[in-house]
């Protein structure tokens, strides 16, 4: 369950929408042998599942959501140093 919530909120958090199709994608690419079955719209549903029905504590959707905010400031960082860093070898 957090799995899912996880891939939606990830997909939420890096583009400031929801894509379902993209959050599928993300999601079996991190579970690729888990539920075969499960399609796109299978998935939204157990998403939407989890967040009516509250199977999932607040705390842990705070939790899910600080990882994520952690994971992109770190992308951001290292994508910082590295143009910053090659626009400094340019320069000397």
């Amino acid at each position: 369950m957090k799995e899912v919530l996880w891939c939606f909120t990830c997909i939420k958090e890096r583009t400031l929408g929801e894509n379902y199709k993209v959050a599928y994608k993300l999601w079996r690419d991190r579970n690729p042998m888990t539920r075969m079955n499960i399609d796109t719209k299978a998935l939204l549903k157990k998403k939407n599942y989890i967040v009516k029905s509250k199977r999932i504590t607040a705390v842990e959707i705070d939790e899910i959501k600080e990882n994520i905010r952690l994971q992109i400031g770190d992308d951001t960082e290292d994508h910082t140093i590295g143009v910053n860093g090659e626009k400094w070898m340019q320069i000397s």
